[in-house]
């Protein structure tokens, strides 16, 4: 059985152009540069300028939004493949991982194919029946897949649970902790006088305006009842005129909303915990990042979150609640804001787990341990096509992790 090489040519496809997605991609692709692998880059071209040099970047002409054009995006991933001939395809997302593990996407002799969800799609709609459409669709693209790798082991065990059983690697994400580190004082007073949030405690919502973040759920109970003289922030895109209705007596008081922002530093620098609202996550990078500048975390039970914040080894660095429990969300706020010595504690804690988990080498070693074991099995003899193999002959994803 022959080796992979020692130097792997790999591919990363991508359809999503914003967000944590590529803030990891660009982590990813700079430790693997770094390593001496020879990477390219297949996404839509606003993604360009968030990658690291070194990186060779192929413009992707697909949006989900445009069907026609989905057959030229196939064929354009085809003829990229066979001409660079990687030793690893790396998917990002569901729509790219629909679109690369299609017969004959890859070519003909397809390389090893590493296929990273970044939470799974299947309760995405609120239409049970679509949702249902696209479990049918992973379980499908599994056979084309020689390795998962996912941002936690909640994911790996989502997945097996609606049918996808793959060699399975938990990666965890990475932040860049020379830049998301704790503020000095005069840093956090600096960046809330240029915020212009004075001295209120200040809980920030980070992320998109979008129903999986779940800010319609909490701004309803944040109009019930609040902490007292408390400032929510919601920071990030998206449409604000459907929420404003939702806290009509808050909304521009106790409750902001400055939309996107070119640098989040200075929100989380100038507050006091992240509240994290959302119905689905895998490991939300915003909780990674709030942890690394010190500060502790109130979340909802999505994937991943309770690996990070609150699970062993370690203490905890904030607290988590049932999904969709915005109130007890809410309570566990308010219990920190009174209880200054507990949100000490945990923002020590949150900047030890930071360090133990977060550091991009760590998080790229563990990629990179996965390619090997995709590619290996590619170099198989009579390995063939992951296709040809049903996924229950393939071992149980448990065999395969690598733990956090």
């Amino acid at each position: 059985m022959s080796e992979p090489p020692e130097q792997l040519t790999v591919l990363h496809v991508s359809e999503v152009h914003w967000g944590g997605v590529i803030t990891l991609l660009d982590h990813f692709t700079r430790e693997q540069v770094a390593a001496g692998h020879r990477v390219h880059v297949l996404a839509p071209s606003p993604v360009a300028p968030a990658l690291t040099e070194g990186a060779a970047f192929h413009p992707w002409s697909v949006a989900r939004g445009r069907p026609h054009g989905y057959l030229a995006a196939v064929w354009q991933l085809r003829r990229l493949v066979t001409e660079l001939r990687p030793d690893v395809v790396h998917l990002h997302s569901f729509f790219a991982g629909l679109l690369g593990r299609l017969p004959g996407a890859l070519g003909h002799r397809p390389p090893a194919v590493v296929y990273q969800p970044h939470a799974w799609s299947d309760h995405l709609f609120r239409r049970e029946s679509l949702n249902r459409l696209v479990r049918a669709l992973e379980r499908r693209g599994a056979r084309r897949t020689d390795t998962l790798v996912t941002n936690c082991r909640d994911e790996v065990a989502r997945g097996a649970a609606f049918g996808v059983r793959l060699p399975a690697y938990p990666l965890g994400v990475t932040v860049d902790l020379d830049r998301f580190r704790p503020p000095t004082d005069a840093e956090r007073g600096a960046a809330r006088e240029r915020l212009g949030v004075g001295d209120a405690p200040l809980l920030l919502v980070l992320g998109r305006l979008a129903r999986q973040k779940g800010q319609d759920l909490l701004l309803p109970a944040w109009e019930r009842g609040h902490p007292a003289g408390a400032v929510l922030a919601l920071v990030g895109p998206g449409e604000q005129e459907p929420l404003a209705p939702l806290a009509p007596s808050q909304w521009g008081r106790s409750i902001l909303a400055p939309g996107g922002v070119d640098d989040v530093l200075p929100w989380l620098w100038s507050s006091d915990l992240l509240v994290l609202s959302s119905r689905y996550e895998t490991v939300g990078l915003v909780v990674a990042e709030a942890m690394a500048t010190g500060l502790p975390v109130v979340a909802t039970e999505v994937d991943g979150v309770r690996e990070v914040v609150a699970d062993p080894p370690g203490e905890p660095a904030g607290a988590v609640v049932a999904a969709e429990d915005v109130d007890a969300l809410l309570a566990e706020a308010r219990r920190r804001l009174d209880h200054p010595e507990l949100l000490r504690a945990e923002s020590r804690a949150a900047l030890e787990r930071a360090r133990t988990l977060f550091a991009p080498p760590v998080v790229a070693a563990r990629l990179e341990h996965a390619y090997r074991a995709a590619a290996l099995a590619r170099h198989e003899p009579g390995h063939g096509s992951a296709g040809n193999r049903s996924p229950d002959d393939r071992p149980s994803p448990h065999s395969h992790q690598e733990q956090q």
